[in-house]
């Protein structure tokens, strides 16, 4: 599901298009609130956002070129509601990418965004422009109800996990993540619990070394919060691959955001430097993960 909100200069956020058509009326005042809160600042790139288990988001805020607008710039917001357990994030980020990238480079698309304005003449050009935006978020639609999740399952006793402690992967599954891996020679494993469950995620990568880092708050997380914790990874992102992050875990007043990262320690030190400057962090701890042959 597609929401694509928009900063209206008398009003303030505004829910713009949204795709199905119908999804407005599948939500609740207090969901939709919530979404449009999302854009209280002026940062702009992906993020993401738990509102409750149902409710899981992922975004990206993006600026178009305005000779209409009073900053000379219009400033919007694409989210998809995701329905996922345990949502593929990075994908998620990689499709909304193109999807801006795309749309900051159509001529003149901001005028979409003033269809039901009565100030203003262009009434043809705007309708026009309307129109594409319309046809470009039902094409971001389409790509992301064919993404395909492919799962294979086994049936063992506990007794024998115990016993064995080991877990088989079948000859399909090693065929996939051999197709995965283009050339790499390490398989990161990480292991969490989820619910009634223990998830397994197995993760092709290069280094024979990963830090896993975590960053305790002694507040509630904020959009602005996360938006500052990208910021920084995005700073140090030549010389660090982030390989897997856990999201967030809240627990009465307090959160911990969990990541691993391929990283030298030297980038590490300035990483955790600068992390440290965003007010409610009281924490971070650094963990080594070598490789075992």
């Amino acid at each position: 599901m597609l929401i694509l909100s928009y900063f209206d200069r008398v009003i303030g956020p505004k829910i713009f298009l949204t795709n199905p058509q119908n999804l407005l009326m599948n939500l609740n005042e207090e969901s939709l609130s919530q979404i449009k809160s999302l854009m209280g600042s002026d940062n702009t790139g992906f993020f993401t956002h738990n509102f409750s288990p149902e409710l899981k988001t992922a975004n990206w805020t993006f600026s178009l070129n305005s000779k209409w607008a009073r900053g000379r710039a219009e400033f919007a917001m694409i989210s998809i509601i995701i329905s996922e357990e345990e949502p593929d994030y990075t994908a998620y980020e990689t499709i909304l990418s193109k999807f801006v990238e795309k749309i900051k480079g159509m001529p003149e698309l901001y005028k979409a965004f003033y269809i039901n304005s009565d100030e203003l003449d262009d009434e043809k050009e705007i309708q026009n422009k309307f129109t594409v935006l319309r046809e470009e978020l039902n094409n971001l639609y389409k790509i992301i109800i064919i993404k395909k999740i492919e799962t294979e399952g086994q049936l063992i006793s506990l007794s024998r996990l115990k016993r064995e402690k080991k877990i088989e992967l079948s000859n399909e599954l090693i065929k996939r993540l051999e197709k995965l891996t283009d050339r790499r020679q390490h398989c990161f494993l990480v292991f969490r619990t989820r619910g009634d469950a223990l998830k397994l995620d197995i993760i092709p990568v290069e280094t024979d070394k990963i830090f896993n880092l975590i960053i305790m708050f002694g507040e509630q997380m904020t959009v602005t919060v996360l938006q500052q914790i990208s910021k920084i990874f995005t700073k140090y992102e030549e010389d660090l691959k982030l390989v897997f992050t856990s999201g967030l875990c809240i627990e009465m007043d307090k959160c911990i955001y969990e990541v691993y990262v391929d990283i030298e320690m030297v980038t590490l030190n300035l990483l955790i430097k600068d992390l440290y400057n965003i007010q409610g962090i009281i924490e971070m701890e650094v963990k080594l993960i070598k490789t075992q042959n």
